[in-house]
C-alpha cells in the first residue's frame, strides 16, 4: 500500500523579482506610518539610525522590516516592495460588521497634492445616515486642519466642498455650479470659473472633523 501523498504545487519554476530599494521603500514606510522625517524608521523598529542611512546609499531592500511592517498595519507586500497594487487592497471599499456599530475606512493623507495611505480609521456607523446613497463609498481623508470624510459615490458637483484632480493633482475646494456645465471654484478669498470636464471630480465631502 502507497502512503497517502500529500498536495504539491506543479510551479516548475519562480522567477526573480524587482525589488524597491533604498527611499523607494523608505518613502512608502514613512507614508504608512505616518512619519515625517526618515531616520524615525529607526525608533520606531528599534534599528540604529545609520541603518536607515546604509539603505539609501546602497539601494537596500530592507525585507525583514518590510515584513513587520505587514505584519503589525496589514500594508500589502506587493505594493511596498514592488509598487504594485494598493498598499491596503482589503480596504479599498467599506468595511462593516452587522454585529456591531464600528465602521472601517481607507484612510489617506492630503499633501502636495498627493494621496499617501495611512492605516485605516474607525468610526460610529451612525455616519452612514450622513450620505445620499444607499450603498455609499467613503474614504477618510487628512489634512492639515481637519479629518474629512468623503462620499466618493457623490461626483456631480452642484454645490458644497470636493475632492478634485486638476492635472492629477488633488485638492478640496468649495464648488458652486452655474448654468451651462460652468463651475465656480473658491479658493480662500479668490475664485474662478471653468467647465466642468476640465476637472475629475473625486468626491463630496460630507463630514469635516476639525482637528483641535
Amino acid at each position: 500500500m502507497k502512503p497517502n501523498s500529500t498536495h504539491k504545487s506543479h510551479v516548475t519554476s519562480i522567477s526573480s523579482y524587482q525589488y524597491l530599494g533604498g527611499k523607494a521603500v523608505t518613502s512608502k514606510l514613512c507614508s504608512v506610518l505616518d512619519i515625517d522625517e526618515y531616520q524615525d524608521l529607526a525608533d520606531v523598529f528599534n534599528i540604529p539610525r545609520g541603518t536607515v542611512s546604509t539603505w539609501h546609499s546602497r539601494e537596500t531592500t530592507p525585507f525583514e522590516i518590510a515584513i513587520r511592517s505587514h505584519l503589525a498595519t496589514g500594508v500589502s507586500l506587493h505594493w511596498l516592495l514592488l509598487n504594485e497594487g494598493e498598499a491596503f487592497p482589503h480596504l479599498q471599499t467599506l468595511i462593516t460588521d452587522t454585529n456591531s456599530d464600528i465602521l472601517i475606512l481607507p484612510h489617506y493623507q492630503l499633501k502636495s497634492g498627493k494621496l499617501t495611505p495611512l492605516p485605516a480609521l474607525s468610526f460610529d456607523q451612525a455616519l452612514l445616515k450622513q450620505s445620499s446613497n444607499e450603498s455609499p463609498l467613503l474614504i477618510a481623508l487628512q489634512t492639515t486642519t481637519a479629518t474629512l470624510i468623503i462620499d466618493k459615490n457623490d461626483t456631480l458637483p452642484i454645490s458644497g466642498n470636493y475632492l478634485i484632480s486638476i492635472d492629477e493633482l488633488m485638492s478640496i475646494n468649495d464648488i458652486q455650479r452655474l448654468p451651462a456645465n460652468q463651475l465656480v471654484l473658491h479658493f480662500g478669498k479668490s475664485s474662478i470659473t471653468i467647465a466642468q470636464n476640465d476637472i475629475e471630480i473625486v468626491g463630496k465631502v460630507i463630514i469635516s472633523i476639525d482637528h483641535v
